[in-house]
């Protein structure tokens, strides 16, 4: 069997899934636990137990069926702060082997170079809301036979928290905007749960009925609103756009 064998030392009781990256898998394994020695015809990582804690060794081989992922992780998710959402990637193999996760996070739109996240090892992830900030999440699935593993990662799925938020209504078409106090920028194009109502918001930030596009008064869920003048209305930082009607066409 013509196969390109990659022997990584490990800690006993780390699975495949808290090594493995993204990346290749000697780079990633060189920046996880230390050197990686080139022979020419494998490359062999190197690491030392911690506190005497015995070790085990595996190997990266191609010959392994791939996971395949059942559905793709790619596309984008808004959120309010503190609310939940949940990323789902689940993978298979055919060959009857063990399939392990690991979750990474990024700050740019890339499945390789994230940060591994501690505990984060099953197909189903549900990222920190505390924060507000878009965030990129990848998820790395592993194949295990016979202490053999090969890996499949998945696409980034970004997920943006919308924190320090108000609503406005618009003084000119009475529509309702969900603003960030610090530079006024708002969700668009999405649906995000807000105080338990999920709300729908077009290209224009505008909260609308998802059927009929007009525009829905936040203040019927007991939100509470402030308003703006026609002249903050018609100011680009106001980061509003004027609608001469009473739908969002």
């Amino acid at each position: 069997m013509n196969s390109h064998k990659y022997s990584g030392i490990l800690a006993v009781g780390m699975s495949a899934a808290m090594i493995l990256s993204g990346c290749s898998f000697s780079g990633g394994m060189s920046r996880l636990v230390g050197t990686v020695t080139d022979t020419g015809k494998e490359t062999v990582v190197s690491a030392s137990s911690q506190e005497g804690t015995p070790v085990q060794t595996l190997s990266f081989n191609t010959d392994v069926e791939a996971p395949a992922f059942k559905s793709d992780l790619s596309g984008s998710t808004d959120v309010a702060a503190g609310g939940k959402t949940t990323l789902s990637a689940e993978a298979a193999a055919s060959d009857g082997g063990e399939i392990s996760y690991q979750w990474y996070s990024n700050n740019v739109d890339s499945n390789g170079g994230g940060t591994k996240i501690p505990g984060a090892t099953s197909a189903d992830y549900t990222p920190d809301t505390s924060e507000g900030g878009t965030t990129y999440y990848y998820v790395v699935a592993i194949n295990t036979v016979n202490g053999q593993v090969n890996e499949t990662t998945s696409s980034t799925h970004s997920v943006t928290v919308w924190a320090n938020m108000y609503w406005q209504r618009n003084a000119d078409n009475g529509g309702y905007q969900y603003l960030n106090h610090d530079d006024g920028t708002y969700p668009s194009n999405t649906s995000m749960e807000i105080d338990g109502v999920t709300y729908t918001f077009n290209d224009s930030g505008f909260a609308v009925d998802p059927d009929t596009g007009d525009y829905v008064d936040v203040t019927q869920f007991g939100e509470s609103a402030s308003s703006t003048s026609s002249s903050a209305a018609d100011s680009s930082d106001a980061q509003s756009t004027s609608v001469q009607s009473s739908s969002a066409q």
